[in-house]
């Protein structure tokens, strides 16, 4: 058992950390999060280094990254901007996936290229007004006419949609057929007429657009979908675990972010004539934020081992998942706690990963979602 990087994977965790100390500084992440767009200069200079090609495979103008490889790439990415590895994965990461996985050769040549290159971007689109941890009972309703895919319902939660050249949307397309039997995933494009999106306000990550759609006889060609026909929630199924690990990868780095910011902080601050760092409350909450980051960061990389020797971890994604998001969300009120009236100030950058940090819980499965998904597989 190896618990260390290879020397391929250091030297990009290494170079990756130099660009984005220069092209990334602490400045420019909260003009981001303040003015609350996309960080599409950034992107741009992560597709000019071939950044963007790393979950994509060198047949298609990618560099072949692995899960592990992945997971280095977004924990390194999340520790200087959070919300930007979150871009990342939403516009960049599901979308190619998909298409490696289930999309046409025509649709891997065409489109896998073109977000290596920074050309084109995506969101997904699942959730729904009444179906958010019940995702498979979405109600939006694709019917084919002729040669064309006639859409009509509302979608909740697009991540990215304001930003993204594709949509990768989730549609009931056989009423009849068992709720997870009659879903598909179409590539919709949302210039297309009788689609409406509007972007919600929300709490944190507020580079990463948050939106709703409504989608009013959308007409579609036929071709139109990655993936079979009614077997669009089985295939999402099948790339679950990767998809966690990404997640995991992003808490990891953003809860180090916080260690690390906390570290400075409390070496710093002087308080009844000492450092706040050599009173014993500060060191348990800092040592309980190192031990809980190891054990997620851990996880994250059993799974992601897993991941790369294609083998199913549902139970083992899962944990990690759930362990990584609840360190992040402890780690930045730990960081809080410690940082006092200083952190409370928007000029501070612990509110903003307390601020982000809640939707680790939330989006991608909640915590309860992912304890009953772990006490499940026990079970069996």
């Amino acid at each position: 058992m190896d618990f260390e990087l290879n020397d391929n994977q250091r030297a990009m965790r290494d170079a990756l950390r130099q660009f984005l100390t220069r092209e990334c500084p602490i400045e420019y992440v909260r003009e981001c999060d303040e003015q609350e767009r996309f960080p599409v200069e950034l992107f741009d200079k992560l597709a000019k280094q071939g950044w963007l090609g790393l979950p994509i495979s060198e047949e298609y103008g990618g560099t072949g990254g692995s899960c592990t490889d992945i997971a280095v790439f977004l924990e390194e990415f999340a520790w200087h901007f959070e919300a930007g590895a979150n871009c990342y994965y939403t516009s960049v990461i599901i979308a190619a996936d998909a298409i490696a996985h289930f999309g046409t050769e025509e649709q891997k040549k065409t489109l896998l290229p073109k977000i290596a290159r920074g050309e084109i971007r995506f969101a997904f689109s699942l959730s729904e007004p009444n179906s958010g941890s019940d995702a498979a009972s979405l109600k939006t309703r694709a019917v084919l006419e002729g040669n064309e895919w006639v859409i009509n319902g509302q979608k909740m939660f697009c991540s990215c949609a304001q930003v993204a050249d594709y949509i990768l949307l989730m549609a009931r397309s056989d009423v009849d057929a068992p709720k997870h039997d009659g879903i598909t995933m179409f590539l919709l494009d949302p210039k297309t007429p009788g689609v409406e999106i509007r972007r919600l306000k929300k709490l944190g990550l507020k580079p990463m657009d948050l939106n709703e759609i409504f989608l009013t006889d959308v007409r579609i060609p036929k071709d139109s979908l990655i993936g079979e026909v009614n077997r669009g929630w089985r295939n999402v199924l099948k790339t679950l675990d990767y998809e966690r690990c990404c997640l995991s990868a992003v808490n990891v780095g953003a809860a180090q972010s916080c260690l690390d910011k906390s570290l400075t902080y409390t070496k710093e601050r002087q308080q009844f004539g000492q450092r706040i760092a050599d009173f014993q409350l500060t060191r348990a909450k800092l040592a309980d934020m190192e031990m809980e980051i190891d054990a997620a960061r851990l996880l994250l990389y059993r799974s992601a081992n897993l991941v790369d020797r294609h083998i199913p971890n549902n139970k083992q994604s899962a944990i990690a998942n759930l362990a990584s998001s609840e360190t992040y969300m402890r780690a930045a009120l730990n960081g809080m706690r410690m940082m006092g009236g200083w952190g409370y100030l928007m000029e501070f950058d612990m509110q903003r990963h307390y601020r982000d940090a809640k939707l680790a819980e939330i989006g991608g499965g909640t915590s309860e979602i992912l304890r009953i998904v772990i006490s499940r597989e026990m079970l069996r």
